[in-house]
């Protein structure tokens, strides 16, 4: 039992070193293009490096759902019953209207209660690329959401998650609570976005339940895919209209502007 116990946290930890790895992969070639061709300004420099970074994403977004599978004994939420299709289809569904309303909400509190800005210079950075780059579109709206999901949810949620004892409700709420609070911080870190760690945290608590409600990762991940899918596409074939609609109406204008820069 700890042989399986132990082979189940070192496959997590290469999920989070492989993840670690493709964050980092780009930064040699930026190099060597910022050495070889300094003509380049850093617009340039960062569209030439995009294709990649999208190749870095790609080989680990593979490896981790290969590594994810080799689990040879399931964390504490996979060892619980698991929903069936027609009912995981519903927790997407709701999960997607879920994970918005929960950020809408985060996004509020955190601009007229603790005074943060609304707008999130990741957020806005990616949004950029994209429009220089399209490919980054297949990044944000597919492997990105994919390979976080393994990481934030399963290697991170779930192995502590799985540390506490599930005698009753009361542990497991505990569980839920510290393991959302720990992959919703290390999320925030991760985006290198510390005046936005409200939403982070209930992004981190929306897909950590839809994950435990179902039993199936996969929820979570397209949740994810779908959310990030729709705000790309408010942003970049929108956005011009969006522009024009916060002029008309205040009140609209905060929901709208909230949901626009939901982060990734």
């Amino acid at each position: 039992m700890k042989n399986l116990f132990r082979k189940r946290q070192i496959n997590s930890a290469l999920i989070l070193i492989i993840f670690i790895g493709v964050q980092l992969a780009v930064l040699p070639v930026g190099i060597i293009m910022g050495l070889t061709s300094p003509e380049l300004s850093p617009d340039e420099l960062v569209t030439s490096i995009i294709p990649y970074q999208f190749a870095a994403f790609l080989i680990g977004t593979i490896l981790v759902i290969i590594i994810g599978g080799m689990h040879y004994n399931k964390n504490a939420i996979e060892q619980g019953k698991k929903t069936d299709i027609p009912v995981t289809i519903v927790w997407i569904i709701g999960g997607v209207v879920l994970a918005y309303a929960s950020q809408v909400i985060a996004g509020m509190i955190n601009v007229y209660i603790l005074g943060n800005p609304l707008e999130s210079q990741n957020t806005n950075e990616i949004i950029n690329m994209i429009e220089s780059m399209p490919l980054m579109i297949l990044i944000v709206a597919i492997l990105g959401p994919i390979i976080e999901e393994y990481v934030f949810r399963r290697a991170i949620f779930g192995e502590v998650y799985t540390l506490f004892p599930m005698h009753n409700t009361g542990y497991k709420v505990l569980a839920f609570l510290i393991a959302g609070l720990v992959s919703g911080l290390i999320f925030a870190v991760a985006h290198l976005d510390f005046t936005h760690i409200l939403i982070y945290l209930a992004m981190s608590y929306t897909f950590s339940f839809l994950y435990v409600m179902t039993g199936r990762l996969l929820v979570p991940i397209f949740v994810h895919m779908i959310m990030n899918s729709l705000v790309v596409g408010l942003n970049v074939l929108l956005g011009d209209y969006i522009d024009e609609l916060q002029q008309l109406e205040e009140t609209m204008a905060v929901i709208v502007s909230v949901i626009r820069h939901i982060h990734f």
